[in-house]
C-alpha cells in the first residue's frame, strides 16, 4: 500500500533492566481520510498512523529527506495477545515537498 512517511524512530541498545539487547523501529505515516457518506458531515485531510518496523528496514531509508512516499508491505500479527500491523518491506516511490 502507498503511504507518506513523515518520520521514523530507531531505538537500539542494551536494556538496563534485563541486560538484553533490543531493537525497536517505528514508522510514522499519514493516511488520507475517507470522504463521509452523509453530505452534512465533514472529513478532510490526513490522519497519522504508527507502525512497528524492523530497524533494518528503516536504516534503508534513513538517508532520505522526509516526507517521502513509499510502498509498504504489512503483516498482521498477535504480540502478547494484541493484534498489530507490522511493516515487512519498504520501497521508496518519491520524495514529497512540504508546503509552506
Amino acid at each position: 500500500m502507498k503511504r507518506t512517511i513523515e518520520g521514523i524512530e530507531i531505538s537500539e541498545g542494551i536494556s538496563k533492566k534485563s541486560g538484553k539487547p533490543y531493537a525497536i523501529g517505528t514508522l510514522h505515516t499519514t493516511t488520507p481520510l475517507a470522504a463521509p457518506r452523509d453530505p452534512n458531515n465533514v472529513a478532510k485531510g490526513k490522519a497519522g498512523d504508527k507502525y512497528s518496523c524492523d530497524p533494518i528496514l528503516l536504516r534503508k531509508i534513513q538517508h532520505l529527506s522526509f516526507p517521502v512516499v513509499v510502498d509498504i508491505d504489512t503483516e498482521e500479527v498477535l504480540q502478547f495477545g494484541v493484534r498489530q500491523t507490522i511493516v515487512t518491506d519498504i520501497k521508496p516511490v518519491s520524495v514529497t515537498q512540504k508546503q509552506a
